[in-house]
């Protein structure tokens, strides 16, 4: 018995239009809300969503039908927010300032993945999100899904291609690093 997303994408893999742009929509806000945990900014969320999906056209004629199709576009929006980790790692962005409350207040973000009409709880979203961006993109990456998306780590390692072990040693390097990083910010 086949899912509804494996028809679909049976469909779409032959060249039917309509079937591709039925996954696009049935997907669209969950791959918009994991990506939201990597972008920077609303153009960048949009610029992953749509990267992500133009992968889902060009992968495909790769597709097999007995990987489940959501998992398998799991996995190509989890790359792209990692490669976004990779190209945005410049040396500048580094040493930039926290975001002010008053920024991250007035900071655009799609309704269906906003963290609360609470300003104080975008603010803290954001100040993560600067944070994680700091750290190498791999870790960055790996914290989002464990702690903010709840994936395990026994399926980030499988999504990785990382043994659990090393992946649970990145995940306890990367939290410490990420709490250094947060001490070196906070006023005392």
């Amino acid at each position: 018995m086949s899912s509804p997303d494996s028809s679909l994408a049976e469909q779409a893999k032959a060249g039917d239009l309509e079937a591709m742009n039925q996954l696009v929509a049935e997907h669209h806000a969950a791959i918009t809300r994991l990506l939201w945990r990597f972008a920077r900014s609303h153009a960048d969320l949009e610029d992953l969503v749509q990267e992500t999906f133009l992968r889902m056209v060009r992968g495909l004629p790769a597709w097999r039908p007995q990987q489940p199709f959501a998992h398998w576009l799991q996995r190509i929006a989890t790359n792209t927010g990692r490669d976004y980790f990779r190209r945005n790692r410049i040396r500048d962005r580094w040493q930039a300032p926290l975001p002010s409350a008053d920024d991250a207040a007035t900071a655009t973000q799609p309704e269906a993945v906003e963290p609360g009409g609470d300003p104080a709880a975008r603010a803290a979203a954001e100040e993560v999100k600067h944070l994680l961006a700091r750290l190498a993109p791999d870790d960055a990456a790996l914290l989002t899904l464990h702690h903010l998306e709840g994936w395990s780590l026994v399926d980030i390692a499988a999504q990785y291609g990382w043994t659990v072990t090393a992946t649970k040693l990145r995940a306890w390097r990367a939290r410490r690093q990420l709490r250094a990083l947060y001490l070196s910010v906070t006023p005392s």
